[in-house]
């Protein structure tokens, strides 16, 4: 297990990455093909949520591409990341939005303040030794019935890795999960399984697995 000095370096280690790759990573996630697949989970968002024009957290933003979705389909967004230049990169693209520089272990927001969240691509970057804790302060900020929507990369173990699969030669932290386990992080903070399905492996390369948890 990662004890705290550990935590502090694999996290600071991966934003740092993020900030020296944000151009080139945004251009290569931001593909048609990506965004289709990505609209349509969106849209299962939308529908779970069962509300007009909900109020919705982008956690993991990136380069702003959901929050323009979310609010194509008739949403609001807030998009959170920790990277200074994803933060940069977002507002370049899609300026309209509203992006904060946070951590996702200490949101700062108001408690029942978001009718649902998107976390897609970011919850890998924690630890599972605080996982819980981030999915609790989730817990804290959506609505009684709201909704959450994440991806997470399928497999075992975490570590920093040298060369990603993803993104080569770009030193980031990743933790694994098979869908059972997830399942169990979100059940101990009182959040049932609403629905399933595996990305389509050629899209992003990785196992991914996309699920939505009700409150």
């Amino acid at each position: 297990m990662l004890v705290n000095d550990d935590l502090r370096y694999v996290v600071k280690t991966t934003a740092r990455t993020y900030d020296t790759i944000a151009p080139e990573y945004c251009r290569k996630t931001r593909q048609q093909r990506f965004l289709d697949w990505e609209r349509g989970y969106i849209e299962r968002l939308f529908f779970s949520i069962r509300q007009p024009a909900p109020r919705l957290l982008d956690v993991g933003c990136g380069d702003g591409r959901h929050c323009r979705i979310i609010e194509e389909l008739g949403g609001s967004a807030i998009g959170i990341d920790r990277s200074r230049k994803m933060i940069a990169e977002a507002r370049t693209y899609y300026a309209r939005g509203h992006y904060v520089i946070m951590d996702m272990c200490a949101l700062a927001f108001r408690s029942a303040w978001f009718d649902g969240i998107w976390a897609s691509g970011s919850i890998y970057h924690v630890p599972k030794s605080t996982v819980g804790q981030v999915v609790q302060g989730f817990k804290r900020i959506v609505k009684r019935h709201g909704v959450i929507a994440v991806s997470f990369k399928l497999g075992s173990g975490e570590g920093l890795e040298e060369n990603p699969r993803s993104y080569r030669g770009s030193p980031r932290f990743f933790a694994y999960y098979t869908k059972n386990e997830m399942e169990d992080v979100f059940s101990r903070a009182g959040f049932s399984t609403i629905a399933s399905c595996a990305y389509p492996e050629d899209v992003y390369g990785d196992g991914i697995q996309q699920m939505w948890f009700g409150r």
